[in-house]
């Protein structure tokens, strides 16, 4: 992974149009484009390796959160065989094929769970390949399900405070806000003009004496 984070796509998807304000909406843990067909799920890690295991069910699992810092679940839509996952700069991404033919399941229930973030945040880059220790876990379950909202299971993370608001309503409230006072037009105050300062620079040579 880089850049902080891992993706998950399906193969005709195209990476949603998302500035840095938009990435602190949300749970910190997970993002999707419009379309579900395209998640980010943000790592603590800057660059190099987080273990991930998928544990694809035919139906869900009982939830569990003991070990874990972060617990989030999304729906997606993968209608093809499975998810490309890893890092969309270097194409470096495998496929998770899920269960079923071809266009069968369309929803597909995401629970991903983190530990290690805040850990591996302090760390920076880090390469298994050159003996690093990999600091950071994630574990992401996944079975077929109707499409439902994000559920919050777990968010105790500094890595996940930092990029949160406390829910998508307080977010959405302040965006609102900030459009709303954009939109107001200037104050007096603002339209005036500043007057020019004008101030005298005295110098003086190592000759002539201070005063």
């Amino acid at each position: 992974m880089s850049h902080h984070q891992y993706v998950l796509l399906d193969t005709d998807a195209e990476e949603p149009d998302q500035d840095i304000d938009d990435r602190l909406a949300g749970n910190g843990l997970v993002y999707a484009n419009a379309e579900a067909t395209y998640a980010t799920v943000l790592t603590g890690t800057s660059y190099g390796d987080v273990d991930v295991v998928f544990d694809v069910t035919v139906s869900e699992r009982p939830l569990s959160c003991e070990g874990w810092d972060e617990v989030v679940e999304v729906s997606l839509y993968f209608p093809s065989e499975g998810p490309l996952v890893g890092d969309p700069l270097s194409e470096d991404l495998v496929e998770v094929p899920l269960f079923g033919e071809e266009g069968e399941y369309q929803w597909w229930r995401f629970r991903i769970h983190a530990r290690g973030r805040d850990a591996a945040s302090e760390a920076g880059d880090i390469h298994a390949e050159e003996g690093d220790t990999v600091l950071e876990q994630h574990l992401v379950q996944i079975w077929a399900a109707p499409q439902a909202p994000e559920t919050r299971h777990r968010l105790t993370d500094e890595v996940g405070r930092r990029r949160r608001m406390a829910s998508p309503e307080e977010y959405a409230a302040a965006k609102a806000a900030e459009a709303a006072h954009e939109a107001m037009p200037p104050t007096p105050a603002e339209e005036m003009p500043m007057a020019p300062v004008h101030a005298e620079l005295h110098t003086r040579t190592p000759d002539t004496p201070a005063g």
